[in-house]
């Protein structure tokens, strides 16, 4: 196998935007001053992000099922990284949902968007979880920073087509 499913191609590209957008809204709420505005936003930031864990299920489930390609490098080490590197990127993704889920759980945003009220909203600084969701926000935004920067020496310094083998459109070698 030189290349990882269809499927499993499109749920990486499908979750990368996925992962993109609930980011940009995420920081919109967190930069707006606007409490209609914000209410507003919610909904679609967690739906976003639920939907994000959901596909990551499934392409974790077809990757066992459908296989993947054989290991890139010839370095058992390098191997291992880029191993690791793929578990943790998808242990912070879920972990990043989780926490966001028992961030809106505890915060009483369910509350205000049940009612409609923006008195409503809390200040999330005060809320615990949060800081959870924060951080492996910026796990996750570092572990996606090492997945490109090492997609990309593949790519264009090593020369191997490495990204041949997650692109939805079939390559024959």
């Amino acid at each position: 196998m030189k290349q990882y499913s269809k499927r499993i191609a499109l749920f990486h590209w499908i979750i990368f935007a996925l992962v993109c957008i609930a980011f940009y809204l995420g920081h919109e709420l967190h930069e707006s001053k606007d409490a209609g505005e914000k209410l507003s936003m919610y909904p679609m930031h967690f739906l976003i992000g639920d939907l994000a864990l959901l596909l990551t299920l499934f392409r974790l489930y077809f990757r066992k099922k459908d296989g993947e390609p054989a290991p890139a490098n010839a370095n058992p080490l390098l191997n291992k990284v880029a191993a690791a590197t793929h578990k943790l990127l998808n242990l912070s993704l879920i972990a990043v949902v989780v926490s966001g889920i028992t961030t809106a759980a505890t915060s009483g945003v369910i509350e205000a968007l049940k009612t409609g009220n923006t008195e409503l909203i809390p200040d999330f600084e005060k809320v615990a979880a949060k800081e959870f969701h924060e951080m492996f926000i910026a796990v996750m935004l570092l572990l996606i920073a090492f997945h490109v920067a090492a997609a990309l020496y593949h790519q264009f310094v090593v020369k191997d087509n490495l990204l041949r083998r997650i692109m939805v459109r079939r390559f024959e070698d």
